[in-house]
């Protein structure tokens, strides 16, 4: 398809040269009329015959003889530099990685959702808790990819015919995503909170008591980038882009950048009077955004343990820079720029025969705000059921 794309530009640019840079080149009058005689006998003499002597004639040659360039000339070097772009970013030692056959991939996802937050508080000399957790949304997505690119929305399968106010409003997720052997990166957005339960609130005893919170709502938009050094054997987009086979166990080193915007709201006046009357309002918070840029180095690692199935896991520890904001109600904001430490964690257990595809993902990203007397530390984890299939074979592949 790519190598199509570079034709048809091919095409409009000769066309355009031929239109308006093409050189003729001429033939001279006197040159055309000397050849016009072998071995001083007259070229008529030579191709007639006593019955057509008479009327046998050379056709008048025209002045001018036009000449132009092949156009393989032209394309051949465009369709060499498509060669080698596909090359750079798609090329794999075959023995160990088959790549994509196929143009088109569409998959199925269903999602488990959970979302994990944890204040800490010490302004008032002793260190206090309070956990909550997400109502763990089951989620359904779906993805399509167009040779290496992809685009995927997933929703809460609750909110399901419910008005906008009278939904849970949790668990959509926007991806673009860019799957290449070399490259791989991924711009996304979700929205996650909102049906959240305490688990544990320091000095509270919660036993039977209503633990439901609808007052909390998390946001998270962001990038993420990797650059795989053992591209031509170790295949991430066969352990998570579903878009290539690992034959044979392969790791590689990997490199990251990522951006991430994480905004979380806290709603306290929908406490249950039982809570709001008894926690420690050190706990509490109106809103807290985290503005997180980083560098990762990590490792990756699929076990091809049988024929068509891999197990892969990957680990990605960054570090960064941090901007947080914290707002404790309507007139105060604390602003804290500092040095940031990440982990991301993804796993996978795949069976793909190039046609078809099954399997299950793990994604688990942490993200945590610190103060002196106030520390706030969330987590998303995703466990994910995906099934698809290819189709439009590539055409060296038919």
């Amino acid at each position: 398809m790519h190598r199509i794309a570079c034709v048809i530009l091919s095409l409009f640019i000769t066309s355009g040269i031929n239109a308006f840079d093409v050189k003729d080149e001429y033939l001279p009058t006197d040159t055309l009329e000397t050849a016009t005689t072998i071995n001083e006998t007259p070229i008529t003499t030579v191709l007639s015959t006593p019955d057509t002597l008479e009327d046998a004639s050379l056709p008048t040659p025209p002045d001018t003889v036009r000449r132009r360039k092949p156009l393989s000339k032209i394309l051949n070097p465009i369709m060499r530099a498509a060669d080698a772009v596909t090359d750079f970013f798609m090329g794999c030692d075959t023995n160990y990685v088959t790549p994509q056959k196929y143009e088109f991939t569409a998959q199925a996802e269903l999602s488990y959702f959970h979302d994990y937050y944890r204040m800490t508080s010490s302004e008032s000399g002793k260190s206090k808790n309070m956990v909550l957790q997400s109502g763990n949304p089951l989620v359904l997505g779906a993805y399509v990819y167009w040779s290496i690119f992809g685009y995927g929305r997933s929703i809460n399968l609750e909110d399901i015919g419910h008005s906008r106010p009278n939904s849970q409003g949790t668990g959509y997720r926007n991806s673009l995503v860019l799957n290449t052997a070399r490259i791989v990166a991924e711009i996304y957005n979700f929205k996650l909170g909102k049906n959240a339960k305490f688990t544990n609130i320091s000095d509270i005893d919660l036993t039977g008591q209503d633990r439901n919170f609808v007052g909390l709502k998390s946001r998270c938009e962001g990038i993420d980038a990797q650059y795989i050094f053992n591209h031509r054997r170790y295949s991430w987009p066969a352990a998570f882009g579903e878009n290539a086979v690992q034959r044979r166990s392969q790791g590689s080193w990997k490199l990251g950048f990522s951006y991430s915007h994480v905004s979380i709201d806290f709603d306290a006046s929908l406490l249950s009077p039982y809570i709001y009357q008894q926690i420690d309002s050190t706990l509490l918070f109106n809103h807290v955004s985290y503005h997180d840029y980083a560098v990762s180095v990590g490792y990756g690692y699929n076990w091809a343990f049988r024929r068509n199935c891999i197990l892969a896991v990957s680990i990605l520890p960054s570090i960064g820079y941090r901007r947080s904001d914290i707002t404790n109600d309507s007139h105060s904001r604390d602003i804290l720029r500092r040095v940031s430490t990440d982990i991301f964690f993804r796993t996978s257990l795949f069976w793909n025969n190039t046609k078809y595809f099954t399997g299950l993902v793990v994604d688990v990203h942490t993200y945590a705000y610190r103060q002196d007397k106030f520390s706030l530390t969330n987590s998303y984890g995703t466990v994910k059921f995906i099934a698809g299939f290819n189709f439009l074979k590539k055409g060296e592949y038919k």
